[in-house]
């Protein structure tokens, strides 16, 4: 692997929350392995999703997730703003996926990213100029 890499919430949840220990050993090395060659992006819809997942479902404490926050926070971090949500409308009407995974999309395509770690799309598909890439497939 090389290049810049979107991780989608679902990747970031797999790597703290220990509920599916083969998908975190995955996800833990694909950081570990890219570390110093990749550069990984995420957005602010990502950090609210993984701390709405992480404190809900998963009861972590919330000053814990604060502190993870903060680590991930040092990848670049793509803000949702009105342009974006207007540009994931787009690929909504244009690709008829769900709109949160279109804007995962919009912030990827932003951020010029080649790939999204992902398994909620298509394993292989290119959209708006982003590979879909499972990190669970090869």
């Amino acid at each position: 692997m090389t290049g810049k890499y979107f991780l989608d919430t679902n990747f970031l949840v797999y790597c703290f929350s220990g509920d599916e220990p083969e998908k975190q050993h995955k996800c833990l090395e694909i950081l570990k392995e890219g570390e110093g060659r990749l550069s990984f992006v995420i957005s602010t819809q990502v950090l609210n999703e993984f701390a709405a997942v992480m404190i809900g479902k998963f009861k972590q404490p919330p000053l814990e997730i604060k502190a993870i926050l903060d680590d991930l926070a040092l990848f670049e971090v793509v803000p949702v703003q009105a342009e974006l949500i207007k540009n994931a409308i787009d690929i909504h009407l244009l690709h008829q996926i769900s709109f949160w995974d279109s804007l995962i999309l919009a912030a990827a395509q932003r951020a010029n990213c080649q790939a999204i770690l992902t398994e909620d799309l298509q394993h292989g598909a290119s959209i708006v100029g982003v590979r879909i890439q499972s990190p669970f497939l090869p």
